[in-house]
């Protein structure tokens, strides 16, 4: 989504030294288990109560269909047998919240020392046991993280760590073949990501130590990606090569350029640079290659990795966000692979969605690949093979081209260029699908009314008839249990709960299999209530909202954070974030109101589509009336220290705001992160051009001036006199740089109170875990010095 600003962490920077600057002036509950069946959820909304309240002090998993549910963040106690985490590599955080007497406010810092869980995968065989990513940060100053794999057996819930953990070092990508894993790591001696394997013993729980893995091959260049099949003992892989020429090639062609001791890149095309990084050349091309196991266990490439894409000008997967986990796919058998890819070369890529899915026969002499989406000009992206058949695979597919924020629906194609689409009448995208194990199922990941929630489709060649099994909060990365259909594991999280490992059976109750921050989370103070809420918006239509309590309570007065979501066509979910997270607002003694406005996601389609060329007018109308309801309806709430904070979209909003007294006087202080300042600069400037010429109705700033200048907050400078916070990220070339700082300079040319935050190497999310508890010390300094 365009100006995405408040949802999901996509990874981290870790930079030893924060690098700010700062210019002044001047005076979620758990996963609830379901058996409703439930017709499509097309049309209208669901019916929802009009307010639903997420609450941590009731019996959460005994609730299947009360609105109160809770987050059960220490239901699960987790044992291990290894003790020798005082290693020299590294200190242990076990004891770092112990140590501390009594409950504390909860604050950035904890949010970003709390334990990141991620990728649960069963055992291959037998499914008694997952293995599962654990992404820890250094306790006292944050300035090292480290990811290791870690082992829990299901009958006992017993956890071993597998990997030694080492400040700086990530695995990641995990995948077994019996009983060994293969993944990436950048444990080698050249710190670049290579191939590792782990073999278990037979008895895990038994282990003292940590597994050393060996490292089964050595490139000059990081390899990024990686996906493995084990029936056919194959391996995709990615580096980043120049079109035409080889891995060695590409790393003795860095050789070169570094020696010549010049920096100067040449763009004939664009983009010239996308999301955070300069287009100078190289591109993720995917590789395969065939591997056997030696005799003495350890893995080899046992013939020569072919570039899928090797004189192609194209990646794959996709930048800024593709991966292999997504965007690639092995068939069941391993003969065939398929994978996504831009499908122009040129300029083009720059204005349209065009994404497109390509399928290779591997068992051929020659590779050649054969395009099985080119009739659609949208998006086509995410294959994925049936576990059962060749020649049947499903994925995603938008029908709008151009518009990035279109409905995806699923498709299943044949083998024989034959395409089916599945619940056509739906009006909620398909976020993800994974397969059953009998190939006619799938589970499918759908937003809903704000929430993540788990669908199962019974036969996609019958009756297509879905059946609603999770609900509340955010549910993703489903791994299918190997011999049980009805039983998956995946990750959970919401307002209220980080994100937590859990265990579906659909015979069963959910059960949480992880507590690793269950310390931490007894030593602070969040709030323990998100009330979901709804009122009529723009044009009549229903709008929901969130409402945070602060964590001190509501027996007094308390100033107000109103956030604006950015996107615009997101929302804000019952999700947990490492960023615009609403905890750490309310747990500073703020009331947090947040709007899911016109164009937001997960409230179907035509909700979505309303913002598009209405940017000023429908969210801006939904923001006044929902301000509204909530000093109306939660009267604690002091209207005289209110704050209205945004990024991205959020902050045009924040800008568009400023620009409009009927709106900006209701505010003491605003607060505009990456915001959009003048539309059509943006035109210009951005480089996904399809955001803008979309929003515009198709048109190019100098095709359609006046599309650009209806809702251009540049045209209401004169109207600006709310003090405002701006923040800028450096290598944020979505809203670039100019754009914020236009804004400050339009604040100080007027004279009216404001401050720059200026961040040089962050983007458009600020993801340093250092940069980002001075964004929020900052920002809290700011709000404070209006509000409090």
């Amino acid at each position: 989504i365009f100006w995405l600003a408040a949802s999901f962490l996509i990874g981290a920077v870790i930079v030893l030294i924060p690098c700010i600057i700062v210019i002044t002036r001047r005076s979620d509950d758990c996963p609830v288990q379901t058996t409703i069946s439930t017709t499509t959820p097309s049309g209208t909304t669901p019916p929802v109560p009009t307010s639903t309240v997420t609450t941590s002090s009731l019996p959460t998993h005994l609730t299947t269909t009360s609105s109160l549910i809770t987050s059960p963040l220490t239901t699960t106690t987790m044992t291990s047998t290894i003790t020798t985490w005082n290693a020299s590599d590294y200190q242990s955080n076990s004891d770092y919240y112990g140590s501390l007497a009594n409950p504390r406010d909860f604050d950035q810092s904890d949010n970003l020392r709390l334990d990141r869980l991620s990728s649960p995968r069963f055992h291959p065989i037998n499914g008694k046991s997952i293995i599962y990513l654990r992404r820890q940060y250094h306790m006292p100053d944050l300035r090292g993280s480290t990811t290791t794999l870690h082992w829990l057996d299901l009958e006992t819930n017993q956890t071993v760590p597998l990997t030694r953990p080492i400040w700086g070092v990530h695995d990641q990508q995990f995948f077994w073949i019996n009983n060994t894993i293969l993944f990436l790591s950048n444990r080698a001696s050249t710190g670049l990501n290579q191939i590792f394997q782990l073999t278990l013993p037979p008895d895990v729980s038994q282990l003292t130590s940590f597994i050393d893995p060996i490292q089964i091959i050595d490139y000059p260049l990081n390899i990024d990606n990686l996906l493995v099949n084990r029936q056919a003992s194959r391996l995709a892989f990615s580096c980043q090569v120049y079109p035409n020429l080889t891995i060695g090639e590409t790393a003795n062609q860095h050789t070169i350029e570094k020696a010549s001791g010049r920096s100067i890149y040449q763009f004939d095309k664009l983009f010239i640079r996308h999301w955070d990084e300069y287009m100078t050349g190289p591109r993720h091309h995917p590789f395969l290659v065939q591997i056997e196991q030696q005799t003495n266990g350890i893995f080899k490439f046992s013939s020569q990795p072919i570039d899928v894409l090797f004189n192609l000008d194209s990646d794959s997967p996709t930048r800024p966000f593709g991966d292999a986990q997504t965007q690639w796919s092995f068939s069941a058998t391993g003969n065939s692979f398929a994978y996504t890819r831009q499908h122009d070369e040129m300029s083009s890529v720059a204005w349209t969605t065009n994404l497109d899915i390509y399928t290779v026969y591997l068992n051929m002499s020659e590779l050649s690949s054969v395009c099985i989406t080119c009739e659609n000009n949208a998006t086509d992206t995410d294959p994925s093979y049936s576990p059962t058949d060749d020649d049947i695979l499903v994925y995603r597919s938008h029908s709008v081209p151009g518009y990035e924020a279109d409905q995806y629906k699923i498709k299943v194609y044949n083998g024989s260029n034959t395409t089916i689409t599945l619940l056509d009448d739906w009006d909620r995208s398909i976020q993800a699908v994974t397969w059953s194990l009998d190939g006619q199922s799938l589970y499918l990941e759908i937003g809903e009314q704000a929430e993540n929630v788990i669908y199962y489709l019974s036969n996609i060649f019958t009756d297509q008839s879905t059946t609603l099994i999770i609900r509340n909060g955010t549910s993703h990365n489903i791994n299918l249990h190997p011999i049980d259909n009805q039983t998956f594991v995946f990750t959970y999280e919401s307002i209220l709960e980080p994100a937590n490992i859990y265990l579906y059976s659909s015979n069963d109750p959910i059960r949480s299999l992880t507590d690793h921050n269950k310390n931490l989370l007894a030593k602070v103070r969040m709030s323990t209530v998100a009330e979901k809420f709804s009122f009529s918006g723009a044009q009549g239509d229903e709008v929901w909202g969130w409402h945070v309590p602060p964590a001190n309570g509501t027996s007094s007065s308390a100033p107000l954070a109103f956030l604006i979501h950015g996107g615009p066509q997101s929302s804000w979910y019952n999700a947990w974030s490492y960023r615009w997270n609403l905890q750490s607002f309310s747990s500073q003694g703020y009331a947090v109101i947040a709007i899911n406005f016109h164009g937001s996601d997960s409230y179907g389609q035509n909700f979505t589509n309303s913002i598009t060329g209405e940017y000023g007018t429908l969210p801006y109308e939904d923001l006044q009336l929902g301000l509204t309801y909530a000093l109306n309806n939660f009267s604690y709430i002091d209207s005289n220290r209110t704050v209205a904070l945004g990024a991205s979209y959020g902050g045009f909003m924040i800008n568009w705001i400023a620009g409009h007294p009927e709106m900006s006087a209701r505010f003491k202080t605003l607060v505009s992160h990456n915001g959009l300042f003048d539309m059509r600069a943006m035109g210009y400037s951005t480089e996904e051009l399809w955001f803008t010429e979309y929003d515009a109705g198709g048109f190019t700033p100098w095709d359609n001036p006046d599309a650009y200048e209806q809702f251009n907050p540049v045209n209401h400078v004169a109207n600006w006199t709310v003090p405002m916070l701006v923040i800028v990220g450096a290598r944020d070339y979505r809203v670039p740089e100019t754009q914020g700082i236009s804004a400050f300079t339009a604040l100080q040319r007027r004279n009216v109170e404001s401050r720059l935050l200026y961040f040089p190497t962050e983007n458009h999310w600020v993801l340093n875990p250092l940069h980002s508890i001075a964004w929020y010390e900052q920002v809290f300094d700011w709000m404070n010095k209006w509000a409090s």
